[in-house]
């Protein structure tokens, strides 16, 4: 039997997962694929029938056989079937085991570094990997962004891939000379398994807010969830960094007591103290068991960005990074697209991007924009369809406390109708305003040239709930779209530029 396959056996049977095995897998070729969508298999491939929500692939295996597929992966007895196969109890869990012994196992072949929690994962992920490239290591980045192999950057379709394409992405990684990995692990992922194969030297825990409740259920099964990636993924040894400013980090700490605790003007080994913020990024003193290392500065503005960087310095610090290097990749790490992205208009108008869509993130975005808004705060946003509809007034409330002016517009409305989602919104801003502060505007692009329209010189525009999304999502269609883009093309339109 091929050993690459023998080892996928092997992991599979110690998590519990292989139940049995039929057909004749002596020889598999070298360039074996694990794939999970039955219009891309051909020759030498394995389909796996991965059993979803609304989708189970045991439907198409026919439609596999006649792409020439070799192998499959199955859940369920599939009677006469004419070609090699291995069934498991959990397909989605069972393709990263299998899709790793394929790719010779390459998160054990380099440094690998999680971020989890519900805000600040992207930026933190970028961070780290600053960090880690500013000390001579090229790091590979998967996440909700993009996915970086070291040679390519493709725009990521969703946080965290499936277990299949993050062993494939990560083999990529090794072969373009990718020393490390910084990746986004999102709950769904975790509690779906699709970290299986994958073993981290080092994990970061940002923060636990109400969301994806709709799929939890409750705050516990969601702390549960971010849980598991520290109790079941992590590798002897490796660098827990938990933020004890909230009690789920605290929590983390009770099961970790050697983890590198970090926190905001809060008792921890490493803390951030003495902030300054302007409206082009933070400045801020860095203290490692009390001992001052040194004053940062990082090309984002806000609170919570320091919160970011701190647990990016802090597993990093960790692993063994220099103090000062560490210092440096903070400093000098790009701008993170759809986070706190500038744009600066020759007008006098300054657009900000983001991608926060919790009343919680938008709350903490304009409490840091508000004192640094020479003119009036302008808020424009929606709330995705098919999610957790009791955010919606909270966004409201959360906009009407702060800012000057409210453009309520869609968002992903997906199968909702997007008025219904805007009245929600409405309600939560009549519950603490009640002047005419406030307007619905549906269509998105429209909603922004109107805002914009609007806005006069020391005015800040906050465009907020999309950040770097490529597109619009509508009754299952997802339209080509960008915040930015629409900015770009209004600036042209009017004769500004964008600086």
């Amino acid at each position: 039997m091929d050993r690459r396959l023998k080892r996928g056996l092997e992991d599979l049977k110690n998590a519990g997962l292989l139940t049995d095995i039929g057909g004749d897998w002596n020889k598999i070729p070298a360039d074996c694929t694990l794939k999970s969508d039955s219009r891309t298999v051909g020759p030498g491939d394995i389909f796996a029938c991965v059993v979803g929500l609304h989708a189970d692939g045991h439907r198409f295996i026919e439609q596999a056989l006649k792409a020439g597929v070799s192998y499959l992966l199955i859940q369920r007895p599939e009677p006469g079937l004419p070609i090699p196969w291995i069934q498991v109890t959990d397909v989605r869990s069972a393709m990263g085991y299998l899709a790793a012994a394929l790719n010779e196992e390459p998160s054990e072949k380099m440094k690998m570094f999680a971020v989890t929690g519900t805000q600040g994962k992207s930026t933190t992920s970028y961070m780290m990997r600053s960090i880690l490239q500013n000390c001579g290591v090229k790091c590979g980045l998967l996440g909700t962004i993009v996915y970086d192999d070291g040679a390519t950057v493709e725009l990521a379709d969703r946080t965290t891939p499936e277990g299949s394409e993050i062993q494939q992405f990560l083999k990529r990684m090794i072969d373009n000379g990718c020393q490390a990995c910084s990746m986004e692990c999102s709950s769904h992922g975790i509690v779906q398994g699709r970290l299986s194969g994958c073993v981290y030297d080092g994990a970061v825990f940002t923060n636990l807010t109400p969301e994806h409740l709709d799929f939890h259920g409750t705050m516990e099964n969601y702390y549960e969830a971010k849980a598991a990636l520290f109790r079941k993924y992590l590798k002897p040894g490796a660098a827990v960094a938990p933020n004890v400013a909230s009690e789920y980090g605290r929590r983390l700490v009770a099961e970790f007591p050697k983890a590198m605790t970090w926190a905001l003007e809060s008792p921890a080994r490493l803390q951030g103290t003495n902030v300054k913020l302007d409206i082009d990024g933070s400045e801020f003193d860095l203290l490692l068991d009390g001992r001052k290392m040194g004053r940062v500065r990082i090309p984002l503005s806000g609170r919570y960005n320091v919160e970011n960087a701190l647990g990016a310095a802090a597993v990093c610090l960790a692993e063994g990074c220099d103090e000062r290097k560490v210092a440096e990749g903070l400093a000098l790490m790009p701008q993170v697209p759809g986070r706190m992205e500038r744009l600066n208009l020759d007008n006098g108008v300054r657009v900000i991007v983001d991608y926060a869509h919790t009343a919680d993130s938008l709350k903490a975005l304009l409490e840091t924009l508000r004192p640094l808004t020479e003119g009036r705060l302008v808020s424009l946003f929606g709330h995705g369809g098919d999610r957790f509809a009791g955010h919606r007034p909270l966004l409201g409330r959360a906009a009407a406390q702060k800012a000057d002016r409210i453009f309520v517009t869609m968002d992903n409305p997906r199968t909702e109708d997007p008025v219904k989602i805007a009245e929600q919104i409405v309600a939560g801003i009549k519950e603490v305003r009640a002047d005419d502060c406030w307007s619905v505007e549906l269509p998105r692009d429209a909603a922004i040239r109107k805002a914009l329209d609007w806005c006069r010189r020391g005015d800040l525009l906050v465009l907020s709930g999309k950040g770097p999304e490529p597109y619009l999502e509508i009754n299952g269609v997802k339209y080509p779209y960008s915040d930015q883009s629409v900015v770009e093309g209004w600036a042209v339109e009017r004769g500004v530029k964008i600086r």
